[in-house]
């Protein structure tokens, strides 16, 4: 027979129960993860040619006024500071980016192509730029580089001894983990609207969206076969004229795909960037598609650009 007491432990045990289940049911199931996406641009302070009555300090402050306005957090501007030898008047851009809160980084003096110079033409380019960032960031991480191109040496001695020569200096690698070569629209984009072709322009501005769309999808497919998550990805975009137009819309796509907006160094916190976030490390796979080569797994396709650029508004 049942005891008073073991039956009253029952009823309790039952009773509490259903008041989580109910309460688990007023919630509604579980939210996964919000993906996460750190938005960093190249090229600063120049990139790509201007449409007609259009300056770099107007392009930059677009730009800087959609990333307030959608209240992102601190982003990273890479700097190619030899343009300031023919262009001084565009160090208002660099200045303009840091006056709206947002960090510098090194891109190189001239945005040298390492794979196509030598190891020590490439550190000395390098350490040309380090004045300008470290008078503009004022004491403030400077410590980042974006290898231009995403070349980072053609041989392996070539690639281990610019991470040597980074870890010395205290530099981290500014990953790239998404893109959809948002600077292919921007010299088009110019053509086209010195030549008032409206039909080309919104053509241009529709392709954009729906090819930062495609690669989405793409570069979120390759995280989850690697890894079966989605990692925290570092976009990279460029300081172009169609960029500044379209980035309300463009940070819109990415909301609503899910995305909250990071820092680069709180992207790069996560498992998978170790390597970048420290050059001392022997080398490995940084970026997903090598990540796959190296587990020999197929690499898809990447979605193919959706214009014959060359030929737009010729």
């Amino acid at each position: 027979m049942i005891s008073i007491r073991t039956r009253h432990a029952t009823l309790v045990i039952f009773f509490a129960a259903s008041i989580l289940s109910f309460f688990f049911a007023l919630a509604g199931p579980a939210k996964p993860p919000a993906l996460q996406l750190a938005f960093t641009f190249d090229d600063l302070p120049a990139h790509g040619p201007l449409p007609p009555n259009e300056t770099r300090l107007v392009v930059a402050n677009k730009i800087l006024s959609a990333l307030h306005a959608a209240h992102l957090p601190p982003v990273y501007g890479f700097v190619n500071a030899a343009i300031l030898e023919k262009e001084p008047d565009d160090l208002s851009v660099l200045q303009a980016w840091r006056d709206a809160g947002n960090p510098l980084g090194n891109h190189t003096w001239s945005h040298m192509n390492l794979n196509q110079n030598s190891l020590e033409d490439f550190e000395a380019n390098i350490t040309r730029n380090e004045p300008v960032l470290s008078k503009l960031m004022d004491h403030h991480d400077w410590h980042w580089l974006r290898f231009p191109y995403l070349a980072e040496g053609d041989t392996p001695a070539k690639h281990d001894a610019i991470r040597a020569f980074l870890a010395q200096r205290g530099y981290k690698i500014a990953a790239v983990t998404m893109s959809f070569s948002d600077y292919l629209w921007n010299e088009p984009y110019a053509r086209c609207m010195a030549k008032s072709d409206s039909a080309a322009v919104a053509q241009l501005k529709s392709t954009y969206l729906s090819a930062a769309g495609a690669n989405i999808v793409y570069y979120r497919q390759l995280s989850q076969t690697l890894y079966h998550r989605d990692i925290p990805y570092v976009l990279l975009m460029h300081i172009g004229a169609l960029d500044a137009e379209m980035l309300p819309q463009l940070l819109d796509l990415y909301r609503s795909s899910g995305f909250q907006f990071i820092t680069l160094p709180e992207a790069e916190h996560d498992s998978f960037y170790r390597l970048d976030a420290n050059p001392a490390l022997a080398p490995g796979p940084t970026t997903l598609e090598d990540a796959l080569r190296a587990r020999n797994l197929p690499v898809p396709a990447s979605p193919a650009p959706p214009l014959d650029f060359n030929f737009l508004c010729r």
